[in-house]
């Protein structure tokens, strides 16, 4: 928070500063804001549904409004031609401190030519084709992002430096980006509230607009700074003399949940297409980690759509799949209450963290106006036994098999 605090105050004093010689007035203020206002709801009482993992609430048969509602302020100013500053923040269900978690850009960017960008400040992880408008309903054709790859991605920014250059390439423009920092995110847990990540991380992507194409490949790699605090007791307890003398196995499950000096690799590609009638998107990814409370995991989605008039008709495919072997977990040598309680716990959070899961999607989306869309989509999931991380547990008893969503919503910008 003090970076952030700071690098606002150098925006001020930057903002306090104009060339006695421009030929515009400086510094220009501009507002902007987008919002979605939707409602969804399942057919099912036993999991519940959530946009993405940091939500802290999913719906159930009994619809709700927070799982696709946000609302988002944007306050963008040219300092003059070669500086600008932005801020975004976007109220939203997402767990952790309410303004720190959704500030999602706060930035000062400097464009010394028109094909160089460098930025400095808080800053959206540019690794999938949403990254600049994840959070932005109406700029793209879907209800919400696909669940199966946007659903288990809880970073949403990051502190630090991204620098981007564009080339002119056989009538189409390529760009090449590199960014770094540190990112703090706070989730919530299986075990009990949130924790805290921290990580550091780096990257770059290539994409490359070509008349109604837009391709694009990226890479991530960060590493964990941190133990999930909420862990802390269950590792103290596998640790402890007494608890091994009961069950000799315990302390050798403790690497298995540990989080700390831990890497991630994050892969993907993209490509879409758009000649004003006819749309199409897909995206696939593979997430390499050996932290086995978040499993190596790869997933994909396929979207075409087909406009006619201010209606567009679409259909989403989508799929994913954690790549990872189950871990036996023995039993204790005596069935002493307590200590079997621990090892149910310990087995839950070594092999239950896995995504297995496919979806089939029918939507329509109504340009109503030029900045108001109204949308309805059907989404039908199979969940297979790998886990449904992505899911939150609403009831005891077993997981189903298939999962019908619905869901109906307005996007707007202003």
């Amino acid at each position: 928070m003090k970076y952030i605090i700071g690098l606002l105050t150098t925006i001020f004093l930057l903002l306090s500063y104009t060339t006695p010689f421009a030929k515009e007035v400086y510094p220009k203020f501009t507002v902007k804001g987008f919002g979605t206002f939707g409602a969804s709801g399942t057919d099912t009482d036993r999991l519940g549904f959530r946009s993405d993992i940091k939500q802290t609430s999913g719906v159930t048969e009994d619809w709700a409004i927070d799982t696709d509602s946000r609302m988002g302020l944007q306050l963008d100013v040219d300092i003059n031609d070669s500086w600008h500053a932005m801020a975004q923040w976007v109220a939203r269900n997402s767990t952790g401190d309410f303004f720190e978690q959704n500030l999602d850009w706060a930035f000062l960017r400097w464009r010394p030519r028109n094909d160089l960008d460098i930025r400095a400040g808080r800053l959206g992880i540019d690794t999938f084709m949403l990254s600049e408008y994840r959070n932005v309903g109406y700029a793209y054709l879907w209800t919400r992002a696909p669940h199966e790859f946007y659903a288990g991605l809880p970073v949403y920014h990051f502190d630090g430096v991204d620098i981007a250059k564009k080339y002119s390439v056989n009538d189409g423009t390529l760009t090449v980006k590199f960014f770094g920092g540190r990112s703090f995110t706070q989730v919530p847990t299986n075990v009990s509230g949130s924790a805290e990540q921290n990580l550091v991380l780096a990257g770059g992507k290539l994409a490359y607009e070509y008349g109604n194409w837009n391709a694009r490949i990226s890479y991530n790699y960060s590493q964990t700074n941190n133990e999930l605090a909420p862990l802390q007791p269950l590792l103290d307890a596998l640790n402890r003399p007494d608890i091994n003398s009961v069950w000799p196995d315990a302390q050798y499950f403790v690497p298995y949940l540990a989080t700390k000096n831990q890497s991630v690799h994050f892969s993907s590609m993209g490509l879409a297409y758009d000649d004003g009638i006819w749309l199409t998107q897909m995206e696939a990814s593979y997430t390499d980690t050996n932290i086995n409370l978040y499993p190596s995991v790869a997933n994909a989605y396929l979207s075409m759509g087909r406009r006619f008039g201010k209606v567009t008709l679409y259909s989403l495919f989508g799929i994913s799949e954690s790549i990872h072997n189950p871990v036996k977990v023995s039993n204790p040598l005596m069935p002493i209450p307590d200590v079997v309680q621990l090892r149910n716990v310990t087995d839950q959070l070594i092999n239950t963290n896995g995504v297995d899961e496919k979806s089939i999607s029918l939507g329509l989306r109504w340009d109503v106006s030029q900045n108001i869309a109204l949308k309805t989509q059907w989404s039908h999931y199979w969940l297979g036994n790998d886990g449904v991380s992505l899911w939150l547990p609403a009831a005891a008893g077993p997981t189903p098999d298939t999962v019908n969503v619905w869901s109906v919503g307005m996007d707007f910008v202003f």
